[in-house]
């Protein structure tokens, strides 16, 4: 059975550089600046650290719509493709059991891969270029909160994501595709949809634009209210694009295979035991050995409610009065909520059901035993794991149908935390914290839970990418 990959898992599998060669890690690094998905930590705050993390950052995804190469789910070319004289990208749209995906190949004997650059004459009203954080490389509308982003791939690009199977995600709904048009001898599908949240109006649009001669592809991903039904494809019919003289190399099949050896690590091995960990225990980085980085969980407790007295407003990661504040009852507690069904794992209005939920809250010590000061990704992510009667575990995830509860719980983040030394930039890099040699930061954190899931709920440590590997260390909420 073919593996499908989340938004997360495909930035586990082409960001990951402690198994990527450099060459192949530079491209895929070149690729994930124009996507806006990564960042490293702010060296603005550097204060003569020695030691510096990258980490990715994590945005509300109402305001990030992209995928890793295709939100319209690219999936591997596979077997013998036939390609015309001169062609060096073939792709097609097929379907299967009402889904859309994009077969893609890319035949790097017929020519090399050149670079390719987009730029937009045509930008719907309202939406600006941001040379800044947090919307930095995107088109932000400040009204309407929307975002419009161009991603341009060349064909070095499309092979090494076909050949790693790094270019698969979920598959398109075909009832959000709307049609295939053609623009200076290209084909152009168009795909659009309403937001998987019954309280928001946002409207999704995408533009797929390919070249098959010169093997590169063209994202536009336009997110927003009220828009017009072709407004990203007057975006997409506007761009100037350029085929640059100058060529960049294809992924060698050395470099291909470290990659595709480390997929198969990372998502077919069995969760390994001795990483779970109790209250009490001294938990270190089991990858990098050189991190002098230690967790430990003093206390971790549910809570039906967070009192201002004892987790006070600027704590909130979130602002608390706009978006803390409105799924909570007079008393504190969590309103019911309406989220799709975690048994069906399909996002249709015919699996919505309502659930209750509560407060996790952790009290977690984070120690630099190294003789340097270090700057550490100090969260430790929620997340939710099954285990069956064979002691096997398998991870899932809930999707809340409202974006009020969805901002309390973006990608297993917590919402609260009581040690934030980064508040700029929309508290975009508050997950890190500056630490002294020796030193010990004793940091609270919050994060909002179903009430069926308690039992299933884990807090992963050194974990960069959101529960995306089995090797990293984990601490159950309830025992």
């Amino acid at each position: 059975m073919k593996k499908e990959f989340s938004q997360e898992e495909m930035e586990q599998i082409l960001k990951n550089d402690a198994v990527i060669p450099a060459s192949v890690d530079e491209k895929i690094k070149e690729t994930y600046d124009r996507l806006g998905l990564t960042a490293a930590a702010p060296e603005e705050h550097d204060k003569g650290s020695t030691s510096k993390k990258t980490r990715p950052v994590r945005m509300k995804k109402k305001k990030v719509w992209v995928t890793i190469a295709a939100a319209a789910a690219l999936t591997a070319g596979l077997g013998i493709t036939a390609f015309a004289v001169n062609q060096l990208l073939k792709v097609d749209l097929t379907e299967k059991d009402g889904t859309l995906a994009y077969n893609i190949s890319v035949d790097p004997e017929t020519k090399e891969a050149h670079i390719v650059t987009s730029t937009p004459t045509y930008v719907p009203e309202g939406y600006k270029y941001q040379e800044e954080e947090p919307y930095e490389g995107q088109w932000h509308n400040n009204d309407t909160d929307g975002n419009m982003s161009i991603i341009t791939l060349n064909a070095a690009d499309l092979y090494l994501m076909s050949q790693t199977d790094g270019g698969t995600s979920s598959p398109i709904d075909k009832g959000d595709y709307i049609k295939t048009v053609e623009i200076g001898g290209m084909n152009v599908d168009l795909f659009s949809s309403d937001s998987i949240h019954t309280d928001d109006d946002t409207i999704r649009q995408d533009v797929i634009l390919t070249n098959e001669e010169y093997g590169y592809m063209i994202q536009v991903f336009l997110n927003g209210t009220d828009l017009a039904d072709d407004e990203a494809l007057k975006v997409a019919e506007g761009l100037d694009i350029q085929v640059s003289d100058e060529t960049v190399p294809y992924a060698t099949d050395e470099e291909i295979a470290k990659i595709k050896d480390e997929q198969t690590a990372d998502f077919d091995s069995a969760y390994d035991s001795s990483l779970f960990y109790n209250v009490g225990d001294v938990i270190t980085d089991p990858q990098d050995k050189d991190n002098k980085t230690e967790f430990k969980v003093t206390d971790v407790k549910l809570a039906d409610s967070l009192p201002l007295d004892q987790f006070p407003k600027e704590n909130y990661v979130p602002d608390y009065d706009g978006t803390v504040a409105p799924p909570l009852n007079e008393d504190g507690t969590l309103k019911s909520h309406e989220r799709y069904s975690p048994a069906s794992g399909n996002l249709s209005k015919d699996n919505l059901e309502t659930a209750d939920s509560k407060f996790i809250v952790a009290t977690v010590e984070i120690t630099n035993t190294g003789d340097s000061s270090t700057e550490e990704y100090i969260t430790p992510m929620l997340e939710y794991l099954r285990k069956d009667e064979d002691g096997n575990y398998t991870r899932f995830d809930i999707q809340s149908a409202t974006a009020a509860y969805q901002a309390l719980s973006v990608d297993g983040e917590p919402l609260y935390q009581s040690v934030q030394q980064y508040t700029d930039n929309q508290k975009k890099h508050i997950r890190f914290a500056e630490i002294g040699a020796g030193e010990t930061l004793e940091c609270t954190f919050a994060w909002v839970v179903d009430d069926d899931c308690t039992d299933n709920a884990y807090l992963s440590f050194f974990d960069m990418y959101g529960g995306m590997t089995n090797s990293y260390p984990r601490v159950k909420v309830t025992e």
